[in-house]
C-alpha cells in the first residue's frame, strides 16, 4: 500500500511532498488500519495554518493542521519523516 502526504500553507507557503509505501515500512500498514478517511472533517479556515492532502491507495482527504489529530496525526507525522 502506497501513502503520499503533500503539506502546503503555512506562513511561508512552503510545500513538501512524501510518500512511503508499506513493501518497505512494514509499521505503515499499521498506522494505515488505524484510520478512516471517511471520517477526516474538512480544513478549517484558519490564516496560516498548514494543509495536509492525504492520499491512501487512490482514497483521499485533505485536512487542516488543527483538525489533524489521534490516529491521522501519527500517520501523517509518520510518512514525512520517514519518506523514501
Amino acid at each position: 500500500m502506497r501513502v503520499t502526504v503533500v503539506r502546503s500553507g503555512g506562513f511561508a507557503g512552503i510545500r513538501r511532498r512524501a510518500e512511503a509505501d508499506s513493501a518497505t515500512d512494514p509499521v505503515l500498514a499499521r498506522l494505515v488500519g488505524r484510520v478512516d478517511l471517511a471520517a477526516v472533517p474538512p480544513p478549517g479556515r484558519i490564516p496560516d495554518q498548514f494543509v495536509y492532502d492525504i492520499d491512501i491507495d487512490g482514497r483521499h482527504a485533505t485536512v487542516g493542521e488543527a483538525q489533524l489529530s489521534g490516529p491521522l496525526r501519527e500517520l501523517v507525522h509518520h510518512v514525512l519523516a520517514h519518506a523514501e
